[in-house]
């Protein structure tokens, strides 16, 4: 199975190389994913709640990037299997700069076996190309809450301005003015990173981009809207029609 795409993430390529880095704000934007650990610097072991069409189940594996150019683009190994088969998979990942936005392209090869190979090719593709772009959405706003949480002022209260003494013999008779009672700072808590998708609003949205993109097999995605709307319509006249025929009688 091919696999390649793009993504353009609303940060600079720095924050977003970072964020590839840390297992956990990769684990929070890793749809299904329930376990992310960093072995190394450059290995990872994961564990992933799958489901393709009628098959589901955990995998547990491990990701390893090579050819490391920082920060521009790796080379990423996956190994996986459980319950449903297995998955191998090798890609790469390619960072560009475009201003205060990064543009994400990335290619790999997959190949599946076991049980979940019996659900059809075709099946297979929307689903993974699914997983990958809920998995972006993710972390895109795990970055832009990391990086908002990094530029937020500090919020330190002004120092109130002295008056000014104009008469200098008052000002050498008047008593040293008690230094005021110090006033708690107010603390800002930093803002909370976004969670990671649900397992409802995952297979929610897998179900939608396949079935989108079963039907774009027969009707083209641009006309998809327009015979919508177009069914819709048909079923009105056809409630319409129906309830005039029992107030007729």
């Amino acid at each position: 199975m091919q696999i390649q795409g793009t993504h353009t993430f609303k940060a600079p390529q720095p924050a977003v190389w970072d964020a590839l880095q840390d297992p956990t704000i990769l684990s929070m934007a890793l749809p299904g994913g329930e376990q992310l650990v960093k072995l190394n610097d450059n290995e990872y072991k994961a564990v992933m709640n799958v489901r393709v069409g009628p098959v589901q189940g955990k995998f547990e594996g491990k990701i390893e990037l090579t050819e490391i150019n920082e920060p521009t683009s790796y080379r990423m190994k996956v190994s996986g299997q459980g319950s449903p088969g297995f998955v191998n998979g090798e890609g790469n990942v390619q960072l560009t700069a475009n201003g205060d936005e990064t543009l994400m392209s990335y290619t790999g090869d997959v190949q599946v076996g076991g049980k979940i190979a019996g659900v059809g090719q075709r099946l297979i593709d929307s689903t993974a190309k699914s997983i990958i772009r809920q998995g972006l959405v993710a972390l895109d706003a795990q970055i832009q809450a990391r990086v908002a949480e990094a530029t937020a002022p500090a919020n330190v209260p002004p120092t109130p301005p002295v008056a000014p003494i104009d008469n200098p013999v008052a000002a050498a008779v008047v008593p040293p003015t008690a230094p005021p009672a110090s006033i708690p700072t107010p603390i800002t808590l930093p803002k909370a990173a976004p969670a990671g998708p649900s397992a409802a609003k995952i297979a929610s949205e897998v179900a939608k981009d396949v079935a989108r993109d079963l039907v774009s097999d027969v009707i083209p995605l641009r006309h998809q809207e327009k015979v919508l709307w177009f069914a819709l319509g048909a079923l009105a006249m056809l409630v319409v029609d129906y309830l005039l025929r029992i107030l007729s009688d």
